[in-house]
Order: C-alpha cells, then structure tokens, then sequence
C-alpha cells in the first residue's frame, strides 16, 4: 500500500484498538508508524506520524489509569508529549493544514497543563487560536486551563480576571460559529455549560465592567515604553495577568510568596524569614538579567567601553561586543535561577539534601539515584509538579531532544558559558560557513541569532519556573493550614522595598 493507504490504516487500527482497549494493537500500531518513518514520505508526513503516535501513547496512558492520576511519573504521559514536541518542532508542521496545526498544539497544551505547566499551555493554547481564533477544542480546553490556573492563584483580584477569561472563552466554544475538528456529541453544551456555571459562581459582569486592562502607563521615557511594551509581548513579567495577554496591567512584577507560617524554629527572631529575602534575591536577578537581554537585543553601534579593546580577527566573523555579553550574561543569570529554585524547594519542604549537591535536576530524587523521591510519587501539589515536569524538559534527554530548536541543548550551553569556551558567530555570517566555524573539541560555535533566542527561551522558562514556586508554596501553605491544629498563629505584617531605596549604593 502506498503511504496514504498506510496512513488510513494505522488510523484505523489506532481507532478500534482504543475502542476495545486493545494493547497489543496499539503496540502494532507504534511499530507500523516506525515502519512508515522509514519510508520516503514528505516532511509533512513525516509531522503526522509523530501526532499519530502521540495518539497511540495517550490510549496507553488512558489504560494504564494515568489520565486522572496524581501520579508524577508518567511514561505513557512523557511519550505522548515527547510525540507532540517532536511533531510541533518537526520541519513539516507549518505544511500541516491548519486544523491539524491546532490538533496538535491544543493536544499539547492539554498534557502540560494536567502535568502542572499550565503557563506554558497557555501559550500553546494561543498559539492555536492565533491559527485558528474560533478552534473549539482550543478555547474550551483553553477555558478549564484557565480555571485551574485561577484556583492555583493567592490574589483575589487576579483570580477575578483569569475567572473572566475562562467564562468569555468557554462561551466561544460552545457558541454556534465555533469550529470543530471533528464531531463530539453533547461537546459544545458542555462548554457552554461550563460558562453558566462560572458565572452562577463569580460575578462576571461586575468583573468586566470593573476591569481595566489597558489603561495603565508604561512609563516615561520612549525607552522605557519600548522595554516593558516588548516585556508585555514576550510574558516576561512576573506577574500571572501577563498570561492573559500583552495588557499594560500586566507591566510590572507583582508576584511574591503567600503568606507562610514557619515550620521550623525561626534562625533569626524579629526578622523575616529568610526565604523571603531568598525568593526577593530571584526576582530582582530576573529583573536585572530580563533588562540585560532587552539592552543586548537592541543595542546599535559600538558602545564607548568596547573601544581599545584588541582582539585578533579570527576570521569566522565573530561577535564581541558588550551587547553580546549583555545576551551572554543574562542567559548565564536565567538558568541559574533554575538551581536556586530547586535549592528553595530543598529547605521549604524539608527534603534534608546536602546543599552542594542541589540542582534542578536531582532536587526531586533520592540521593544518588534517579527515583523520585516517595514524598512526591503521588503528592497532590499541580504547580509542584509542573516545576517537576519543567526540570524534565532541560534534563531528560529524549524530552530535551524533542523541543523547539529555540529551547534544545540549555544545559550544555550554560557549561560551556560557564566554564568552557562558547564562541558565538555575527548572524549574518553563520548560514554559509557552519561547518567552518566549528570549533572542534575545544568548544561549541552558535550564531548571535540562536544565542538570543536561547537567551530569550530561558528567560521564559526562568519566570515559568518562578510562576510555579510561587504557586506551589501557596499550595503547599494550604495543606499545611488544613492539618495545623487549632491554636494561636502569630503575625508579622511586612512593608514593601521602596523603588527610591533600590540605589546601587
């Protein structure tokens, strides 16, 4: 059979062994898709087979009972989203019809948020609605993500909007214009079911005729503006709102801890806790690393400080400049976020770790091994657990292979800035002389285009990361509160840190 004949075939058979839940014919199905690879099918074919697949892995996990489970590790869950990246990054997805486009980021955007990502579903989720802005299945599921995510929230006045946006997406989906991939009985009432339900429980109107999302100021300056209008537009704010949307309400970084009750004697009496200082500390290098990236994106000319500085032409056109290490810097900056998130978690859960060991990678797993720690096998914290598959993707090496090319080899990137050679190529250059640019063993060669949006993508998933502790503390706070047994709780109100006082000395 050709490849269209083999491709309705695998359908089929994908199809009636989900029906019966067969396994051993969806194990037929997994080998005739690598048998299908091999063939000489076109790239858009080739995005197919890996969505296909993704199908075939989300039956498995449906039978293995991991689809409603809190259960952390999840292989057939981790495959089907492994299918998913692949098919997303693979170079035939744009040839895709556009419904199929939608398929598979809303398909994706589904499996991170159950994991517990769900700022980054969202941005899957817009990513469809952007191809396709009355795609049903995008916008309902879009409406529940956003429901969850409210839940997770410790702000009431943030809770109010992101309850707002889930009703307005919910009766989008459910409305008669609304496209459907396929025919789903009862499908649409149930989204529009969901909207009466949200508004029989949150005062919706009062929430719309009270918001303001854009009528807030950017600043002063035209640089200013410029800054926090791209920080808008690439979710960079800490701030959960800007995961509505690039709103001016969104431009600044409001997130913080919730309130915490302290576990564990106090080491310093009178003061705050020290955690406080710690997650502060995070912010303000996410802060300063964010506006180093911003200054290394658009910077022109050759800065004062670069002048008479001698360097020998090496002739592969390289990159040195302060704008350039602004970029370098602020990627350096970013991942190392991710460490001091895992070495919070260690002393806010009490996992008993040694300090010099912790990483974002093993923070999660007993010591010296790559189980997971048995506290967190089934621990119901979401954003814990997201923080826990976020770690997955910049560690796990077939989910790291799977990204986007933007978001592929952070961990062996950052080394080599840290403590190797990284020599980075002017763009321009690059497209003709890859090979010869090469650096051999001694180092590893990128052009200035892919060293800023490697920058960029782990800036992204350093506030993502940021997001979700905050979230998870929250949480955690919750199920702490619930088993505290009834007595005497003592406050300590804290000020804010005047912007007047953040002077460099």
């Amino acid at each position: 059979m050709n490849n269209e004949e083999a491709f309705d075939h695998i359908g089929r058979l994908i199809d009636l062994s989900g029906d019966a839940a067969f396994a051993r014919g969806l194990e037929r199905a997994l080998t005739l898709l690598d048998e299908l690879e091999k063939r000489d099918v076109t790239i858009g074919q080739g995005a197919v087979i890996h969505y296909f697949r993704a199908n075939v892995w989300s039956l498995k996990a449906e039978l293995a009972g991991h689809k409603r489970s809190w259960a952390w590790e999840q292989p057939e869950t981790q495959q089907e989203i492994l299918s998913l990246s692949h098919a997303v990054s693979h170079e035939g997805f744009e040839k895709l019809h556009p419904i199929r486009q939608c398929q598979i980021l809303t398909n994706r955007a589904n499996l991170l948020n159950g994991v517990g990502r769900f700022v980054d579903a969202l941005e899957s989720w817009d990513r469809a609605l952007r191809i396709l802005p009355k795609f049903a299945m995008a916008l309902g599921n879009r409406a529940r993500g956003l429901g969850f995510y409210a839940r997770a929230l410790h702000d009431p006045g943030h809770q109010g909007l992101f309850w707002l946006h889930a009703h307005d997406a919910a009766v989008k989906a459910g409305a008669d214009d609304a496209l459907f991939d396929s025919f789903y009985p009862g499908l649409s009432e149930q989204f529009g079911a969901m909207a009466v339900s949200i508004a029989q429980n949150v005062p919706v109107d009062m929430i719309r005729e009270s918001q303001n999302l854009d009528g807030f100021s950017l600043g002063r300056s035209k640089r200013e503006k410029a800054y926090r209008r791209w920080c808008l537009e690439e979710r960079l704010f800490l701030n959960p709102l800007n995961d509505l949307g690039a709103h001016s309400i969104a431009a600044n970084d409001v997130l913080t801890l919730p309130s915490l009750t302290e576990i564990k004697p106090p080491t310093r009496p009178g003061f705050a806790p020290p955690i406080i200082g710690f997650f502060n500390q995070m912010k303000q290098e996410f802060a300063s690393a964010r506006f180093m990236l911003f200054e290394g994106l658009i910077a022109e000319g050759v800065h004062f400080s670069d002048k008479d500085v001698l360097l020998y032409n090496t002739l592969d056109y390289p990159s040195y400049s302060l704008a350039m290490e602004r970029v370098r810097t602020s990627f350096r900056i970013a991942y190392s976020l991710l460490d001091k998130t895992a070495f919070l978690i260690n002393d806010y859960w009490c996992l008993g770790k040694r300090p010099d060991q912790i990483n974002f990678r093993n923070v999660w797993m007993v010591e010296g091994k790559k189980t997971l720690l048995p506290a967190f096998e089934e621990y119901e914290n979401w954003p814990l657990r997201g923080l826990f598959w976020l770690s997955k993707e910049i560690h796990n090496e077939a989910l790291k292979g799977a990204t986007a090319p933007d978001a592929r080899e952070l961990h062996d990137l950052r080394n080599h800035l840290e403590h190797k050679y990284l020599q980075v190529h002017e763009g321009w250059a690059v497209a003709g002389f890859v090979d010869a640019f090469a650096t051999g063993e001694l180092g590893k060669s990128l052009s200035s285009h892919e060293m800023e949006a490697k920058a960029l993508r782990v800036m992204k998933i350093a506030r993502s990361a940021l997001c979700y502790l905050s979230l998870a503390i929250g949480r955690e706070e919750e199920l702490r509160d619930s088993k505290r047994p009834d007595g005497p709780v003592f406050s300590m109100p804290l000020s804010t840190w005047d912007d007047a006082w953040k002077r460099s000395r």
